[in-house]
């Protein structure tokens, strides 16, 4: 699943333009006529830290039944299907499914017809103006073309903006291809993240014979309710570091026990992360607040190739060292989620542990480490 975030953007300033929002206003009364409709859609994405893409192809039926939305979105690795009270989240992998009474957990919620033409409908509401433009031909087709840009502004020097681009099919009168671009910085950071989403709709087929209702019936006898994992508990204050065998980017090698004398802060990460890429700026300071001498920040990215870290630490402009390292390193360390620190004091030993990243967790990790510093 795709990782989310969210950013924050500047007020719009000065932004003048015709608007004539008819085209716009006439797809969201177009949509909320429909009382049944199926299509097909095909997604591309920018993974929030990396140039990585993401591509799927969705099938959805949605009907509307007493004034409440019930769903079916069904992708390449999972399919969400929500019958008004209960999500069914079902996973193909391992033929199990998760429950929730939230249709907006559904993991292709956020990229869905619905939430996409109310995105536009609560941009209207608030006043931001929808600016029609030529129609646009595809492949000999001509389609009706309207931009919203909601957000234009500088911040740190750096271009914040958000800008969303609709084409619609003159004979659906719904969309046909549907685009965000946005830049922006993480909350409360100085993280500034490019972003694009990519959506175009076909195979639609509208009012036909009301959909039977979604519900437990209707998933596979062979799926099973997921079973919530028992954490494993991370290793223990005062218990020996394990050895960590450590290969850098350029073809050296080295360990844990190389640093001992040092503090030593492990971060356990990967490219993609969200709050991997918040906890950097944390780690920055530590690494310019403290001597060589003393103090010392091992990252270990377990999955991501060479190319892809360097890449990734120069966009965010990452001051510290990050290895390779063995898989056994994973289990060694009980390392199930990202990011995962581990402060080691001078003597090799753990001082502590933290799983995930947040502004407050960064301060305590801080705290930790001035203590064990003179």
């Amino acid at each position: 699943m795709k990782p989310k975030i969210i950013l924050v953007f500047l007020a719009l300033l000065g932004l003048a333009v015709t608007v004539n929002a008819q085209v716009a206003e006439q797809l969201i009364s177009r949509f909320n006529h429909l009382k049944n409709l199926s299509y097909r859609s095909t997604t591309a994405s920018k993974d929030f830290f990396s140039d990585q893409l993401y591509f799927d192809t969705l099938q959805s039926t949605i009907s509307k039944q007493s004034n409440q939305l019930v769903f079916s979105f069904k992708g390449k690795k999972q399919e969400d299907i929500y019958d008004g009270s209960k999500l069914f989240k079902l996973q193909f992998s391992d033929q199990t499914y998760r429950l929730s009474t939230n249709p907006e957990q559904a993991t292709y919620y956020y990229e869905s017809l619905p939430y996409l033409i109310n995105r536009i409908a609560s941009q209207l509401q608030k006043g931001i103006k929808a600016v029609n433009f030529p129609d646009s031909i595809v492949n000999g087709k001509s389609y009706t073309h309207f931009k919203i840009k909601d957000l234009d502004s500088i911040r740190n020097n750096k271009h914040v903006f958000s800008q969303t681009t609709v084409l619609i099919d003159k004979t659906t009168k719904l969309p046909y291809y549907y685009r965000n671009n946005s830049k922006g910085f993480i909350d409360g950071t100085n993280t500034y993240l490019t972003v694009f989403n990519e959506y175009r709709f076909t195979n639609y087929k509208l009012n036909v014979k009301q959909p039977a209702a979604l519900t437990k019936t209707m998933l596979p006898a062979n799926f099973t309710l997921e079973q919530p994992k028992v954490p494993i508990p991370l290793l223990a204050k005062g218990s020996i570091a394990p050895e960590i065998p450590l290969y850098d980017l350029n073809g050296g090698t080295s360990q844990l026990s190389a640093f001992k004398g040092k503090v030593v802060l492990l971060n356990f990460t990967v490219n993609g992360c969200p709050h991997c890429v918040e906890a950097i700026e944390t780690l920055n300071q530590l690494k310019a607040q403290y001597k060589a001498s003393d103090f010392a920040i091992i990252s270990i990215n377990l999955f991501d190739d060479k190319t892809a870290i360097l890449k990734f630490d120069k966009s965010f402009d990452v001051k510290y060292t990050t290895y390779h390292s063995d898989q056994t390193v994973k289990e060694t360390y009980r390392v199930e989620a990202y990011p995962l620190f581990y402060v080691v004091d001078k003597n090799g030993n753990i001082a502590n542990a933290y799983s995930g990243f947040s502004q407050d967790l960064g301060k305590q990790m801080v705290q930790q480490i001035k203590s064990l510093i003179p």
